[in-house]
């Protein structure tokens, strides 16, 4: 039986990658040629030794590989869209799990113009929410919403050239909900899993997340089931 495991966790700049590196395919070697910075390496890295993890765990071939969009894909899973990876400068994630699965990590820093970039990209009715916001709260809000909707994109597996305004994210009585032109609904949780550091995990298929190593610490702040 197979089971839907994500996992966060810290970048190792002294981690030993041999055997991840062992499991890509000619295109990831590819790509992971062309990075010369030695923190880049770590980071590209670090998130497919994660998805490995999540691929041993439900006793699968660790082999990754990637589609013609550049997509994830964990070759021994039946779902080839049911894997993805994120990574900061400093954290890594990863879900495996049923049907198609998106999970992106955001750092929340100070940014001036946020609102500005949200009537850019996002939908007037999520514009209008995060306007009637100040400070702190409206910065929180913004990375909350830009980390769900790269979930969403991700799951999507368009990746941000789809639009960040395809899904609507509102605060309705209480509720979360998401809109889109998609004619099946998305579920979608965004959580705090250290101060600032947000992860959204998103997919198109119910099913029963497990996180690889459970913790108590995480806040939930956005819901969609």
């Amino acid at each position: 039986m197979l089971s839907s495991y994500f996992q966060f966790q810290s970048i190792d700049p002294e981690a030993d990658f041999s055997s991840t590196i062992d499991q890509l395919n000619a295109l990831q070697l590819a790509r992971l040629s062309q990075i010369q910075n030695q923190a880049r390496r770590g980071q590209f890295l670090a998130a497919r030794a994660l998805a490995q993890q999540l691929l041993q765990k439900n006793h699968r071939q660790l082999a990754l590989s990637q589609d013609d969009k550049g997509r994830p894909v964990a070759v021994d899973w039946p779902f080839s869209g049911g894997l993805s990876w994120s990574h900061g400068q400093n954290f890594c994630a990863a879900a495996l799990g049923q049907g198609r699965v998106g999970v992106d990590l955001e750092t929340i820093r100070a940014r001036r113009q946020c609102l500005a970039i949200a009537e850019q990209y996002f939908d007037p009715r999520e514009t209008a929410w995060l306007g009637a916001l100040k400070g702190a709260a409206q910065l929180r809000a913004f990375y909350t919403l830009w980390v769900a909707k790269e979930a969403l994109l991700k799951a999507l597996g368009l990746g941000l050239v789809g639009g960040l305004a395809r899904f609507v994210l509102l605060l309705e009585q209480g509720q979360w909900t998401c809109h889109s032109p998609d004619a099946h609904p998305w579920l979608l949780q965004v959580w705090e899993v250290k101060p600032n550091v947000l992860l959204a995990l998103a997919s198109d298929t119910p099913q029963v997340w497990q996180q690889l190593n459970p913790t108590d610490d995480w806040q939930l702040l956005l819901e969609i089931a």
